[in-house]
């Protein structure tokens, strides 16, 4: 359910992406129609810069100042029998006017990732630099880094949940210093654990319940285990009686080895209750291009009939029809071989 829930959002990031992209204000419809004609005159691989004998890095003065210089060889009055020098003046003013303004950074986009080309009905990218296949891998990639994130804090959210709950069922079960090392050199020592004991704990363990001393801290001997004892014990007593319904009493037993199951009343099931280890966590392969990949991988469900063949293929043994078909009719065969010899 959650993989169709990311495909559809993938799906209209796409179609919106595709809209977005196939859609030309006024400006840029002008500027690619003037390229076009630009080129149709001067040559493929023309340019607003190089028609001036500019780079795109030129700076204002020196559009204007080549803008001077070319106005005045293209003007018609100086070229009266030069085909389309009317049109190629005209063009020539265009393309001061946008390189002046605004536009030009437009223009320069499109310069850098390639112009679009008239197609039936409007422009179209022949090269995808800008254009859908760019904006589909950055949506895939997008939704891959947010379920990444997404499930990364859910597990983590739920190892904290589960690490709470087992440390609260100890510290009930076994008493609030529980967790002193029996070689404390000082430190109230823990009761003698019991095979068995059943307690209730909150759902999610008890509010405010502190996480076990680091493992640096415990290899050094820094621990003062009578004030973690005494942490344990006031968040265990300072617990309310009464808890909301997202945190809940929960039936636990706790067993001597450290294991410990809890009671389910809507399935009335008892269930093991395990600490989760960081190879349980989210990777790339938990996301859902590769869930998509291995769903489509996975051989579909054989019918009764298809079980049966590949069962006999396997073991090598054919069906008892055809077995008891074929051994009924050599006995027949060769007791008619056998009378015929003899009559011979």
């Amino acid at each position: 359910m959650q993989l169709r829930k990311i495909l559809g959002v993938c799906l209209c990031l796409f179609a919106g992406a595709f809209v977005s992209a196939t859609q030309w204000s006024k400006e840029d419809i002008e500027i690619f129609e003037l390229q076009h004609a630009l080129e149709q005159i001067e040559g493929a691989g023309t340019n607003f810069y190089s028609i001036m004998g500019l780079k795109p890095s030129a700076s204002l003065g020196d559009i204007r100042k080549a803008y001077r210089e070319k106005s005045l060889e293209w003007h018609p009055d100086k070229n009266s029998g030069v085909a389309n020098a009317y049109k190629r003046f005209e063009q020539l003013g265009l393309i001061h006017k946008i390189l002046r303004d605004e536009r030009r950074d437009r223009y320069n986009h499109f310069l850098t990732h390639g112009f679009p080309k008239w197609r039936n009905t409007g422009y179209y990218y022949e090269r995808y630099r800008p254009g859908i296949l760019s904006v589909l891998v950055l949506i895939v990639l997008l939704s891959v880094g947010a379920q990444y994130l997404v499930q990364t804090m859910n597990w983590r959210r739920d190892k904290e949940r589960i690490e709470n709950l087992r440390r609260s069922a100890y510290a009930v079960a076994w008493g609030a210093w529980f967790q002193t090392p029996a070689d404390a050199k000082k430190g109230i020592k823990p009761k003698t654990r019991p095979q068995e004991k059943k307690v209730r704990v909150p759902l999610s363990g008890y509010p405010n319940f502190p996480k076990p001393p680091s493992a640096s801290a415990v290899q050094y001997g820094t621990v003062d285990w009578d004030q973690e004892g005494e942490k344990v014990r006031k968040a265990v007593t300072a617990a309310p009686l009464h808890f909301p319904e997202e945190n809940r009493l929960l039936d636990v037993t706790v067993y001597g080895d450290g294991s410990m199951a809890a009671y389910n009343p809507s399935t009335q099931e008892w269930f093991v209750v395990e600490a989760m280890n960081d190879q349980q966590a989210p990777s790339l392969r938990t996301t859902w291009p590769f869930k998509l990949v291995q769903s489509m991988m996975q051989k579909p469900a054989a019918t009764p009939a298809e079980s049966v063949e590949e069962s006999a293929a396997e073991t090598g043994v054919t069906p008892t029809a055809e077995t008891t078909s074929t051994t009924s009719h050599t006995p027949k065969t060769s007791s008619r071989r056998r009378q015929r010899t003899t009559k011979n």
